[in-house]
């Protein structure tokens, strides 16, 4: 009887210690108590196994190069949707104000450049060769060294001037021998300056520069247009003078004044969309990773992609929004991977407003949590074999 109390009260020491013994419950958890919040209902004693150690900002500060990873969590409130249409409206006048200084210039003339040069009246200096030539061949060829021959005039320095700066000279310089002259130039061929356009675009490859301003937008149309499937819809890479720029193709076209106007020479990329991804995982009907609509995604958009939430299991208290947020060390190389948590409160319906207008970002993670029971019961799943072990132990050697 002694031995059959002992092995009982085995049965019940392996208990404890299996419960006790747990550093962490099945699943994500993820640490709020940085946020000053009570946490999802769970039993007293499961309480420590919901609690992660989480390093203070104290506790690495002054630390070169720390790797210690110290998110933040950020409730979703009318007020932080309110700083972020904020920081939005600042970027559209960031884009207005790089706009605003981009006014259309002259058309310059360059080498390899073909200009039609018109003297009414005289077609013996227009086209001496005849009518029965298209316009190129009627046309003048700049030189590599920037000049073009005309008669009367000799060779004429062209290159970096407008065409009615040369319409002037050319007026000017024939005027001793042809009385009133009349002068037009025309470019018609443009071949000295371009811009290349690059990536997931249907036709990537060299656009020529004509007198008509291009932008962004046009470059674009030019190349055949986006790729409709592996184009990121949102951003562009301009790179002029060996300076690289992220394009915020959306909040030019937000911004209602256009778009950046190109210039010889400028490299624009349009990079594929794999970057464009959502993650949804946790206690939501399909954990997936959701596309952005051309680069955009709200957080209910991104619920209803994983097929909604599932509310058997889920604490709806506690839907968040993980982002990471790159660091730099004082000398400007690049830190640890830091990560900003955002939680939004759903047990009141109308909380969908706020989530509707909560604006994702590329590569960020939607967790829905679990509720406090859920996690005890599975808890309970993973003890309970050895607990059947035990049981089953006990009746084979008292209970034959």
């Amino acid at each position: 009887m002694i031995e059959k109390n002992g092995l009982s009260g085995l049965l019940c020491a392996a208990l404890v210690v299996a419960i006790s013994g747990c550093s962490s419950v099945p699943g994500i958890v993820v640490d709020e108590s940085n946020g000053g919040r009570p946490r999802s209902w769970a039993p007293d004693f499961l309480d420590p196994m919901l609690k992660q150690p989480t390093p203070t900002a104290e506790a690495t500060d002054g630390v070169e190069g720390s790797d210690a990873f110290v998110p933040r969590l950020i409730p979703v409130t009318p007020q932080l949707l309110r700083e972020q249409a904020a920081q939005r409206q600042m970027l559209d006048s960031e884009v207005k104000g790089l706009i605003g200084l981009q006014q259309p210039t002259a058309y310059r003339i360059g080498p390899q450049d073909v200009l039609n040069v018109l003297v009414w009246d005289h077609p013996e200096l227009s086209n001496p060769m005849g009518n029965f030539q298209d316009i190129q061949n009627m046309g003048r060829l700049v030189r590599e060294d920037g000049t073009i021959f005309f008669p009367y005039v000799g060779v004429l320095q062209v290159s970096g001037k407008t065409v009615e700066e040369v319409r002037r000279e050319i007026e000017t310089r024939i005027a001793p021998y042809i009385q009133s002259p009349q002068v037009d130039v025309r470019v018609v061929g443009f071949r000295s300056k371009k811009v290349y356009v690059t990536g997931e675009v249907d036709k990537p490859g060299i656009v020529p520069v004509t007198d008509v301003p291009m932008t962004v937008m046009d470059a674009i149309n030019l190349a055949g247009g986006f790729d409709k499937e592996r184009a990121d819809q949102r951003t562009a890479y301009l790179t002029r003078n060996g300076q690289r720029q992220i394009l915020d193709i959306l909040a030019l076209y937000s911004s209602s004044q256009g778009n950046v106007l190109l210039q010889d020479g400028d490299v624009l990329y349009v990079p594929n969309n794999t970057q464009n991804k959502v993650f949804i995982l946790g206690e939501v009907e399909k954990q997936r990773a959701v596309m952005m609509d051309q680069g955009r995604l709200t957080l209910a958009e991104a619920l209803s992609g994983a097929e909604g939430m599932n509310l058997t299991t889920a604490d709806t208290r506690g839907i968040y929004v993980i982002r990471a947020v790159p660091t730099a060390l004082a000398d400007g190389t690049p830190g640890s991977v830091q990560a900003d948590i955002y939680q939004l409160d759903l047990r009141d319906a109308s909380a969908l407003v706020l989530a509707d207008a909560f604006q994702l970002q590329p590569r960020d993670l939607v967790y829905v949590s679990s509720s406090g029971l859920v996690r005890w019961n599975r808890v309970v799943q993973q003890i309970l074999p050895t607990i059947t072990t035990l049981f089953q132990t006990d009746r084979l050697f008292f209970n034959r």
